[in-house]
């Protein structure tokens, strides 16, 4: 847990304002639902929405419908995450687990990632969350981040989770999810932007949140619960999956053609470590190929409570 011992009474006013103003009791839990990204229309929204909002913050030029995919988003590594309103996705965040083929990070700030990496690090990265303008301030970022919080600590059994943000937003997930910056603010690899890079221990959330969130939401649990103990109903996790079942569950075969190979040439322009990577997952058939089969519509029971491995549920 990152100790605050030394902060100036500014930094300190600053961070009660900021948690403050982030409400997070408010956090609704019935008028969104936020689940794993499994179908095509479903990953093709998350995708879009991505360009479209770096448009719109002017970080990517204009490319039609294009979809923003990150090479890591190929890998079974990555976990898409989507909240929608009824039919019309309002949110999206991605969840990515270290592998040999590294994380988006590792593009801006790689010494600071390999340094975490030499000290045992198991991390994740959060990444390409893009919200609709109508629902900014209405919750589904919150959403988004406690439902992969408890993805990246329960399922992936994470230890640190890094991310890249604008350094204008530095000062909010310092206070509110208690980030702290890998160093000074970089210019971003690919979008025409600097980045802050941030981390923090996932361990150290269950305290952060318990001491400064305590107003309960409408479930009668507060955020610190939720993001440690309980899920909110609207967030859906698979139950009982292992990774690799998992892996294949929201990315099948057909998915995974049409997202990649039909619809796009993300596979293309893949880094070599990124490429061996994938095909270590995916057969050379699945790569090369261009014909698609049907996705069965199997289902995976739903509904988690968030308990880390080795601990026992009350």
């Amino acid at each position: 847990m990152r100790r605050s011992i030394g902060r100036s009474p500014l930094v300190w006013i600053r961070n009660w304002y900021l948690r403050r103003k982030a409400a997070l009791h408010q956090t609704p839990v019935d008028r969104y639902e936020v689940r794993i990204a499994r179908s095509v229309k479903e990953y093709q929204d998350a995708f879009r929405l991505i360009h479209v909002a770096y448009v719109y913050q002017g970080i990517e030029p204009v490319r039609g419908m294009e979809m923003r995919i990150t090479p890591q988003h190929v890998l079974p590594e990555s976990t898409v995450f989507v909240a929608y309103e009824g039919e019309t996705l309002v949110g999206t965040m991605t969840v990515t687990l270290d592998s040999p083929a590294g994380l988006p990070l590792d593009h801006d700030y790689p010494e600071p990632l390999m340094r975490l990496r030499e000290q045992g690090a198991r991390m994740v990265e959060f990444g390409s969350l893009a919200v609709v303008r109508k629902c900014w301030h209405t919750g589904v970022t919150t959403l988004l981040n406690i439902a992969a919080h408890t993805f990246a600590w329960v399922v992936l059994e994470a230890t640190h989770c890094v991310m890249g943000i604008h350094p204008r937003a530095a000062p909010f997930y310092d206070a509110v999810y208690n980030f702290a910056a890998l160093g000074a603010p970089r210019p971003h690899a690919e979008l025409d932007a600097p980045v802050q890079g941030m981390v923090h221990e996932l361990a150290g959330i269950r305290h952060h949140m318990r001491r400064h969130f305590r107003r309960p939401m409408a479930t009668g649990l507060t955020p610190g619960e939720h993001f440690t103990e309980q899920l909110p109903p609207n967030i859906r996790m698979p139950e009982g999956e292992s990774l690799a079942q998992l892996a294949r569950w929201k990315l099948p075969r057909a998915v995974f053609r049409e997202l990649f190979i039909e619809q796009s040439d993300r596979l293309d322009s893949l880094d070599e470590r990124t490429r061996q990577q994938l095909e270590g997952w995916r057969s050379l058939r699945t790569l090369n190929g261009r014909q698609g089969r049907t996705v069965s519509d199997e289902t995976v029971p739903y509904g988690l409570c968030v308990v880390r491995p080795g601990e026992e549920a009350a």
